[in-house]
């Protein structure tokens, strides 16, 4: 990967599991990492639904390769919270090619 290209800041969010003091569980997302990606845009439209329109968007985002995250886990960029669809390898453990959408 060159590096040139990795020139925005993304953060990784873990989800974590705690109990509070009567036992339900709370989900939490926490900062894993912020590490520089390269943004690409795939799509984005509009819908409506319950009176309203509803913006819908996603994106590309290559990183350098790591191991300690997955699906589960969640993307802020910009702002704005984005859900993970799909990560793939690239290469033989170049980075991966984390595919995004906006919940």
């Amino acid at each position: 990967m060159k590096a040139g290209k990795l020139d925005r800041r993304i953060t990784i969010q873990v989800k974590t599991a705690t109990r509070d003091n009567f036992g339900a569980e709370i989900i939490a997302y926490n900062t894993l990492a912020t590490v520089w990606a390269e943004v690409l845009p795939i799509s984005g439209r509009e819908y409506f639904t319950a009176s309203q329109f509803v913006p819908e968007a996603q994106f590309r985002m290559r990183i350098r390769f790591r191991e300690d995250f997955d699906e589960t886990a969640q993307i802020l960029y910009d702002g704005t919270v984005y859900d993970i669809l799909y990560i793939a390898e690239i290469g033989r453990a170049d980075g991966l090619e984390i595919l995004v959408k906006k919940p």
